[in-house]
């Protein structure tokens, strides 16, 4: 489908459809209704030759609403396929629950595009009725209709189609959106086959499997999960380490932390940064600092690792692991660390980032200045206006003044008030002193961590 951003940068579609909207305005100086005209004439244009201005068409008539409706359903039986299918896109965009009926019958049309679209829309419209005749579809001969169908059905929600979708867990195509669809649908029968799946010979299946049952979040599968750490396929233990992180409950953490620590020691690369990952997310105390050898590996990549897992902890020590390895060699490892420990939020990293503000890449002395403006402490301000006094590059004086902005107090504006008046400033940095300073003395919020 064309995007609806690329749609409107057609200037030629953009006058097509001014004229078709203004002249449904005009019929209604003949005592016709102008919506209702203006909806017909758009309904036609759906089956226009420049797709620029179908489409356009089709989002006019989503604009419009359920006004649409009633001429969309007739759209959907027109002779121009191209008709057919943008009528069932824009039934499934504007949301009306009583466009499923027609939207079913359109699921036996041969048309594969107007199928496809059925399908989405009816998945739109979480249209329960509709899940039998979506199970029939998933036999259908195209794969993008069999794939917008499992969409349809995991997005409704009907725990009948768990099983027909699991029927899909082996296809190479539609394997693994069938197991987020079931996923979606979290039904307790659903897990009873997906743990018997567990040991199929196909890894496929025993992937998609481990990947349903971590969304579908059953404490029952936690055991069965860990043990799929040991098997033989790689993706297999990476797809039940990124599982497990699902698990947050205290006695499911109790049960998962070792075992995703031990995994943070398997010889496959992914296995690891799932591990990692998930203990992140759960929030292990215990694995910081098994995390945080990863930031003295050869593999530069585990470095990135570590960051990312380490990120994920608001929790004092993991900010710690990351202010230690400021001193990484690679500017870009320590662009991202600054992320992170800007996420963590932790005090901690303020007398650092200062420190950054003289580092000799500008990259990140404008992440640095960023961060310092949304940790909150007002102890940068000084620091941030001593490093303008010698800074050059603009976007770092743009984040550091955007950082005066949200620190706020006398000082910071002050300093915003010389730099919004001076006009040998880069214009788009005096323009941000200038709003900065705005929020200050307009009483704006701004962060006011302090510690001084």
């Amino acid at each position: 489908m064309i995007k609806r951003r690329e749609l409107f940068n057609s200037r030629h579609a953009k006058l097509l459809l001014l004229f078709i909207l203004f002249s449904g305005i005009c019929a209604g100086c003949l005592g016709q209704d102008p919506l209702e005209v203006r909806v017909e004439k758009l309904t036609r244009s759906l089956g226009n030759e420049d797709m620029n201005v179908s489409y356009a068409s089709a989002y006019a008539l989503i604009d419009i609403g359920e006004p649409s409706v009633d001429s969309l359903i007739k759209a959907l039986k027109d002779d121009d396929p191209q008709v057919r299918s943008l009528a069932a896109f824009s039934l499934g965009r504007i949301g009306e629950p009583g466009s499923s009926k027609a939207l079913i019958k359109a699921l036996e049309d041969p048309e594969p595009e107007v199928r496809m679209n059925s399908a989405e829309a009816l998945g739109e419209l979480k249209a329960q009725e509709a899940t039998e005749p979506l199970i029939k579809l998933l036999d259908d001969d195209y794969d993008e209709v069999r794939s917008k169908t499992v969409f349809a059905l995991g997005t409704i929600g009907d725990p009948k189609a768990a099983a027909p979708l699991i029927e899909l867990f082996g296809d190479s195509e539609l394997g693994g959106s069938a197991a987020n669809a079931v996923g979606n649908l979290g039904n307790e029968e659903a897990v009873k086959i997906l743990l018997e799946l567990l040991d199929s010979r196909d890894p496929d299946i025993r992937i998609n499997s481990v990947c349903a049952l971590g969304q579908i979040q059953d404490p029952y599968s936690v055991p069965y999960l860990i043990e799929m750490l040991d098997d033989r396929v790689p993706e297999v233990r990476g797809e039940a380490a990124r599982a497990l992180g699902y698990f947050k409950e205290p006695e499911e953490i109790a049960r998962t932390e070792q075992p995703l620590i031990d995994a943070l020691e398997d010889d496959e690369f992914e296995v690891q940064k799932a591990a990692a990952y998930s203990l992140g997310d759960i929030g292990s105390k215990e694995a910081i600092p098994f995390i945080a050898t990863f930031l003295q590996a050869e593999d530069p990549a585990l470095h990135r690792v570590a960051i990312y897992a380490l990120g994920r902890y608001k929790d004092p020590d993991a900010a710690v692991a990351l202010i230690d390895a400021l001193d990484d060699e690679s500017g870009h490892v320590r662009v991202e660390i600054v992320h992170s420990l800007t996420e963590i939020g932790d005090l901690q990293a303020v007398d650092p980032f200062i420190s950054l503000l003289g580092d000799e890449h500008h990259e990140i002395r404008q992440s640095a200045a960023g961060g310092l403006g949304r940790l909150g402490d007002k102890r940068a301000v000084g620091p941030l206006l001593k490093a303008l006094e010698t800074e050059r590059d603009r976007d770092v004086r743009n984040a550091e003044v955007r950082a005066l902005g949200e620190l706020g107090g006398p000082e910071a504006a002050e300093g915003l008030r010389r730099i919004s008046t001076d006009m040998e400033e880069y214009g788009y940095v005096r323009t941000a002193a200038e709003e900065a300073l705005g929020k200050i003395e307009g009483g704006g919020e701004a962060n006011v961590s302090s510690t001084s």
